[in-house]
């Protein structure tokens, strides 16, 4: 399959998987479909180092679209579309519990909007770098919904269960700032240079485990 919602690069042992689908990067059926791709037959045979996950243009992804993505699985799938929802989950979580789990540094360079799935896919990574002025949020409760693909757990182990509920439950979204404060991310820098600012720490890092 030829990649359209997704660049990936490896250099200096580092592979660098980009969401991109400028300027919000949305995640949509194709972008899963490309993420398990990755997952079950790219990433496994890289020999990477270190991954870095980052949102090409101004904004890390404004997450999924349940109202898109239930209408392209529909289409694709018009007879068993029932049946095919759970499965197309299962998927999706696979690919977030794989970075999660991959025995490698992970990291997410984090600029702009990082919402719902977007913000799942921040949290599958051990750390977290953000720019000034990015936002956060779980903004699924607005749709009669909940996080899919394991933040519901991720937000909890980051968080705690208390500020978890909250966020989940009220949906609102949230600053850099209060990020950090409740431990989701590790380190605000400057937006023009947290993609650079995390590819140093990532090299570093490599550096430091060769030693």
């Amino acid at each position: 399959m030829e990649l359209k919602t997704i660049r990936w690069i490896t250099e200096d042992g580092i592979g660098q998987l980009a969401l991109n689908q400028p300027p919000s990067n949305t995640m949509d059926r194709r972008f899963f479909d490309e993420l398990s791709l990755l997952t079950r037959m790219v990433i496994p045979g890289s020999g990477i180092r270190a991954l870095v996950v980052y949102g090409t243009g101004r904004h890390f992804s404004s997450g999924a679209d349940p109202a898109d993505l239930c209408r392209r699985v529909r289409e694709t799938l018009p007879s068993n579309y029932p049946q095919e929802i759970p499965a197309f989950l299962s998927m999706a979580r696979d690919s977030f519990q794989y970075i999660e789990k991959l025995p490698v540094p992970t990291f997410a360079a984090i600029r702009g909007v990082c919402l719902g799935s977007a913000l799942e896919l921040a949290l599958a990574c051990r750390f977290r770098i953000c720019a000034e002025g990015a936002v956060f949020g779980f903004p699924e409760s607005s749709f009669g919904l909940m996080p899919g693909c394991g933040g519901t757990v991720m937000l909890t182990k980051a968080a705690g269960s208390q500020k978890a509920i909250e966020l989940l439950l009220g949906g609102r979204n949230f600053s850099a700032g209060e990020a950090l404060e409740m431990g989701l991310v590790h380190r605000i820098v400057s937006r023009k240079t947290v993609v650079e600012e995390t590819l140093k720490i990532a090299k570093g890092m490599i550096s430091t485990l060769s030693l």
